[in-house]
């Protein structure tokens, strides 16, 4: 279900378990340390959500469109009430700063 999720938010080629767009190659892990309480408790709940996504830009991508491509699977993702945090060095060119803290921050 994510896989088909993410593939039709970022219109992307599935292949295996990743997925292939013009801007990154995304990767969808089951999370080892998923645990279905501690993903809704704190902060750092989010260490133990079922799933992780490891998202490398392509080779020659524009930084701004790899930020854009990122943005718009956080936002869309959210729109379908998937939870999702992002963690990165650029979470402040995110919206809601890539989710983690963010009435915080």
């Amino acid at each position: 279900m994510l896989l088909d999720t993410v593939s039709t938010i970022v219109m992307g080629t599935i292949s295996g378990s990743s997925i292939l767009t013009k801007q990154a190659e995304i990767f969808i892990f089951n999370n080892g340390d998923f645990d279905k309480d501690k993903r809704n408790q704190g902060n750092d709940g989010f260490l133990y959500y079922k799933y992780y996504l490891e998202i490398e830009p392509t080779e020659d991508v524009i930084d701004r469109n790899y930020v854009l491509e990122i943005s718009n699977l956080l936002t869309k993702l959210w729109d379908a009430d998937f939870k999702a945090i992002a963690s990165c060095d650029f979470e402040d060119l995110l919206p809601r700063k890539g989710g983690y803290n963010f009435d915080e921050r």
